[in-house]
């Protein structure tokens, strides 16, 4: 039996280089290797083809054309109204064809989701924030004195109006001539602008929101040590003499004198404090 031979270092440079410089990449290494396709992807891509009547999570958006299984579209989507099926028929009626079909979107309303999940969690921390809030507001009692003590009469709010086309003026009435004909025809009297034409509405630009209004009363409470602990919300104000067709919901859009009502809230005893009453002015602004 031969004895084996004991392995030695080399002692070439040219053999030490090689040894030491790392070796070159594969031409096999160089192709490009695929993903396999999961099987949540090949579903995507089978069943019928429907359009989506409205938002769907994990589907898609309203009009989007997908595939999906015949026992979803017929048992669950389409008795509830959510999708329509996509026949030849339909494809030609909307001027489409197959290649107008997508792939289901899997993140659609995922997000949503978790805000509502985050929303949740907020309202169940929200209880113990609310204690914290009475503690440091001021009672509704004395936040109907700073009220009452520190609110001016009057708010006034200049806003820049809307340039409007004055009506013309109405024709002047032609006195009958003595010389015509009984039954001549002559025009007849132009009627008088009724009270309501009389009050022309001057809209502004922006408009004037409660959150305004309590912009502004809560900076004129500041004047007060206290002023800063008066607890008062969009609720706690009403804007009376609002006007659907020219003002929004609880917003005014135009020139004129509103009232509004403050309602500081209710006592330890339950008992509703009485609210404070205001004027709203809405001004043109001065260049």
């Amino acid at each position: 039996m031969a004895t084996p031979r004991l392995a030695r270092s080399p002692t070439c440079l040219s053999c030490l280089r090689r040894l030491t410089q790392p070796a070159s990449p594969s031409p096999l290494s160089w192709t490009q290797t695929r993903s396999r396709t999961t099987k949540a992807e090949l579903e995507d891509l089978q069943g019928i083809p429907v359009r989506l009547l409205r938002d769907i999570a994990t589907f898609g958006r309203k009009h989007a054309i997908i595939r999906v299984k015949p026992g979803r579209m017929r048992n669950i989507w389409f008795p509830k109204g959510a999708a329509e099926y996509m026949t030849r028929q339909r494809f030609t009626e909307m001027g489409l064809t197959e290649a107008a079909i997508g792939v289901r979107d899997r993140t659609f309303g995922t997000q949503l989701l978790l805000e509502d999940e985050s929303e949740a969690q907020q309202q169940q921390q929200q209880p113990s924030k609310s204690k914290r809030k009475e503690a440091l507001s001021l009672p509704p009692e004395e936040t109907r004195d700073l009220l009452t003590s520190l609110l001016p009469e009057v708010l006034v709010f200049p806003r820049i109006p809307v340039a409007t086309t004055p009506a013309p003026p109405p024709e002047p009435v032609v006195p009958r001539s003595p010389s015509l004909a009984a039954n001549a025809a002559t025009s007849a009297p132009t009627p008088a602008p009724s009270a309501s034409q009389a009050a022309a509405v001057t809209p502004i630009f922006g408009s004037v929101s409660r959150s305004d209004i309590l912009a502004m009363i809560k900076e004129r409470l500041l004047a007060d040590p206290q002023g800063s602990r008066v607890a008062l919300d969009a609720e706690s104000l009403q804007i009376l003499g609002l006007d659907p067709e020219h003002d929004g919901e609880n917003r005014i859009k135009r020139l004129g004198t509103f009232e509004i009502v403050i309602t500081p809230g209710v006592s330890a005893d339950g008992k509703e404090i009485e609210p404070v009453t205001r004027v709203v002015q809405i001004v043109p602004e001065e260049a």
